[in-house]
């Protein structure tokens, strides 16, 4: 399993090739998915976060967005410079009409570039609520029993007479894994992170879809508590972790 909790490009400043004047590109790194960034009548959006000094990157995310599946250029690119013919590091992004993602060896530039040409968008712009730059933490092996359950915001209510009525809201699912097995240090690396991000803030969750039906998910932590137990050695422990999806 793979957290995305370091957003090492959140304090960026960010720059697209065009942007409408009420979804600006500023929303990119903006928690609510709901808060968009929109090109303005272009279906190319190429984005440069400069980072002020060299950050290290081993993650990114694009969620909320309009993209087609007849993107032809959808990458990720890295350099010393703000100058795009040759950049030291690019990456190709495979589509994916929910949550594109991407995970790889650190990399470290100051600038970093997402890049995205999309002729065949019917929509004529392109949109994204969010977009995630960082560096990822790959936890200690999780149970392959992982509860997975899909809830409903909507509140329902029966009548006196025994009618029943809906206030329809939202969907959204809730994860909890479990660590069979994990060392002291990793238990300290765990707490680090949770710590890091804290309960309230969004992050990103990768999970091994050859082993786990599941992929990627926006979410905060569920509880306000790691729980930990000591196992019969005690020098390993039991732990788990549990997330509740960020759906606007």
């Amino acid at each position: 399993m793979i957290l995305k909790l370091n957003e090492t490009c959140k304090d960026a400043s960010i720059t697209a090739n065009s942007a409408s004047v009420n979804y600006p590109v500023s929303n990119l790194v903006d928690s609510r998915l709901t808060r968009v960034f929109r090109t303005s009548s272009n279906t190319t959006a190429e984005v440069v976060f400069d980072a002020g000094s060299a950050v290290d990157v081993t993650s990114v995310v694009i969620a909320n967005h309009n993209i087609s599946a007849s993107v032809t250029t959808l990458k990720l690119q890295g350099n010393s410079s703000d100058s795009w013919s040759s950049p030291a590091f690019e990456t190709s992004l495979t589509y994916n009409s929910g949550i594109i993602y991407k995970d790889f060896t650190k990399e470290t530039y100051r600038y970093w570039r997402i890049q995205i040409e999309d002729a065949s968008n019917s929509d004529g712009y392109i949109e994204i609520g969010r977009a995630w730059i960082g560096e990822n933490f790959t936890t200690p092996a999780i149970s392959p029993t992982v509860s997975h359950s899909r809830m409903s915001n909507s509140v329902k209510s029966i009548s006196v007479s025994g009618q029943s009525y809906m206030d329809t809201r939202y969907f959204y699912s809730t994860i909890s894994v479990s660590f069979p097995k994990i060392t002291h240090t990793e238990k300290v690396n765990l707490i680090t992170q949770f710590e890091t991000i804290d309960i309230g803030k969004p992050f990103f969750v990768t999970f091994d879809e050859s082993k786990i039906d599941l992929d990627t998910y926006y979410v905060t932590f569920d509880v306000n508590q790691l729980a930990f137990e000591i196992l019969r050695n005690p020098n390993y422990y039991r732990g788990a972790m549990s997330f509740i999806e960020e759906v606007k």
